[in-house]
């Protein structure tokens, strides 16, 4: 009886683990990856076109912002280690990271034959 107890536990947590991590990654594919896909592309030729223009819109963010794209969503360095090497919560690395992937979303709204070319 006890073992079936300790079991049924186990499970209803390896459930939540894995529905934390299911949530996170879908977050991730339809908040994220959109922007890095639309400015890298995946012709071979535009490739470096798109990296001159990410490079670009990335410059003109501020240095923090540019550090906290460039290591989480770019690099995947995990936002507790950002954090801690900003001195900032990881929830500050979170909203810095949400705005300025706004900002950059708004401007490849704004202006998509740079992308595309």
């Amino acid at each position: 009886m006890n073992d079936e107890l300790l079991i049924e536990e186990c499970r209803r947590v390896l459930r939540r683990i894995a529905w934390r991590l299911q949530y996170q990654a879908k977050k991730i594919s339809t908040r994220e990856l959109p922007i890095i896909e639309n400015i890298c592309g995946q012709n071979q030729m535009a490739s470096v076109d798109s990296k001159l223009h990410l490079e670009e819109m990335l410059n003109s963010l501020p240095d923090k912002a540019r550090f906290i794209i460039e290591q989480v969503v770019i690099n995947g360095v995990p936002e507790e280690i950002v954090a801690q090497h900003l001195g900032i919560s990881q929830q500050g690395v979170n909203k810095f990271k949400r705005k300025y992937l706004g900002i950059l979303r708004k401007k490849l709204e704004s202006n998509p034959q740079a992308v595309k070319s």
